[in-house]
């Protein structure tokens, strides 16, 4: 969390910055536009592409420019905003950024043991494979018996604090 606050990519809401709640899509493109340095947006075809981004909010820029570089585009004409991530929209997103930056994207991942594997979605996998294999997404781990068991959760809602996580290790992977 202080990797994310001090480098400008979270903030709190208020003096919080409530590591256990949950993060929004809208968030995420946020946070990305912010690592970014919030470049001007002069493309709004966004807004008029995608039924639920509305002008002149605190995200329209973002999701604009997520858009309109190819970082995030949404689905059936929506950008759902408001909804919660999962995690691997997170790691589909954060992959097309690394791509749209020139970043290496090669590493690949064997998380078939984890716990959660068999649900990651068909559109996800390379992206999984990627965040898992480059040190970016881990799993939760838990002890079971003794032994430490890792889960994916690629359908479950991401954090702020994950999320944080999560960026700081895509930032050290990628020296920023």
């Amino acid at each position: 969390v202080q990797y994310v606050y001090d480098n400008g990519i979270m903030s709190g809401s208020g003096s919080l910055f409530k590591p256990t709640g949950n993060i929004t899509r809208e968030q995420v493109i946020a946070t990305l536009y912010n690592m970014e340095g919030k470049p001007e947006v002069t493309d709004y075809t966004a807004v008029g592409a995608l039924k639920d981004v509305k002008a002149g909010q605190w995200y329209t820029d973002a999701i604009c420019w997520a858009y309109n570089t190819g970082v995030a585009s949404g689905s059936n004409g929506k950008f759902n905003v408001g909804a919660d991530v999962t995690r691997q929209q997170l790691a589909m997103m954060l992959y097309n950024y690394a791509t749209v930056k020139g970043y290496n994207t090669e590493a690949t991942g064997d998380y078939s043991a984890m716990k959660g594997a068999d649900e990651v979605a068909d559109y996800a996998v390379t992206a999984m494979k990627w965040a898992v294999g480059s040190g970016i997404i881990s799993g939760s781990k838990t002890v079971v018996n003794g032994t430490a068991v890792y889960d994916l959760k690629p359908t479950g809602t991401a954090t702020r604090a994950q999320l944080a996580s999560i960026l700081q290790n895509f930032c050290k992977n990628n020296n920023l």
